[in-house]
């Protein structure tokens, strides 16, 4: 598929930062901090602005009103039954990693799979805070990722450097085609099926919309991530 000339608009690659710092927040972990940021107006603000850009308005407003409705304890007890505590027989309601979906749990195969994630993230800067405790093929970092690379990206051509622009749209692709596309609706299902807590099925549709309507919008990359670093394409 073709992109589509908003493309080469740096205010378009801002709002779709804006987004995946939305949805990457949207799921880790509730603290009271998170939600507050979220939930700024001048933050909400912004959120609404990027997510009529894209075509995904109603499923921003709805996680946005989710939010606000919700107390954060209640928000923090449903994360915990989702992603945080295993249930009697041991398994957990959703994995939010993107191997559990990807590599029908073959260990050479995830390996792979996060070594590639961790090579993008070290080649665009991106290391992950003391506080995250998670594996890097965590949805939340992968959508980290995503901001990182449409935020270099607004401001390459912000800066007139096409061929920077040009090097991090190629990742972008990468990330999403191989990456992102491979899992997320998977996860988006299984979170929907999970949860009964609106906020959570709402960060679920927006993931997915935003996933989506985004790797449309790039060209196929030319070559997979996986077997660029000598591993077998996906």
């Amino acid at each position: 598929m073709t992109p589509t000339t908003h493309t080469a608009d740096s205010d378009y690659h801002a709002a779709r930062a804006t987004l995946y710092c939305a949805a990457a927040a949207a799921l880790t972990y509730p603290s009271e901090e998170t939600v507050s940021e979220l939930l700024d107006p001048e933050a909400r603000e912004g959120i609404e602005r990027a997510a009529e850009q894209l075509t995904v308005s109603a499923e921003a407003t709805a996680l946005l009103e989710a939010l606000e409705e919700t107390p954060v304890e209640d928000l923090q007890v449903a994360y915990n039954q989702l992603f945080g505590l295993p249930s009697d027989d041991g398994t957990y309601a959703v994995i939010p990693y993107e191997a559990h979906y990807t590599t029908r749990d073959e260990i050479s195969s995830e390996q792979r799979r996060i070594a590639t994630v961790v090579g993008l993230m070290e080649e665009f800067g991106l290391e992950p805070s003391d506080d995250f405790a998670e594996r890097q093929d965590h949805v939340a970092a992968e959508l980290e990722l995503a901001q990182v690379l449409a935020g270099q990206r607004a401001v390459a051509l912000e800066s007139g450097e096409a061929a920077a622009a040009e090097r991090v749209g190629r990742a972008e692709a990468t990330v999403l085609a191989d990456h992102l596309v491979e899992f997320v609706p998977a996860l988006a299902h299984d979170l929907r099926r999970a949860t009964e807590e609106d906020a959570y099925a709402a960060a679920a549709d927006l993931l997915e919309e935003l996933v989506t309507y985004d790797n449309g919008q790039h060209p196929e990359p030319t070559v997979s991530a996986e077997a660029a670093n000598g591993g077998e394409a996906p």
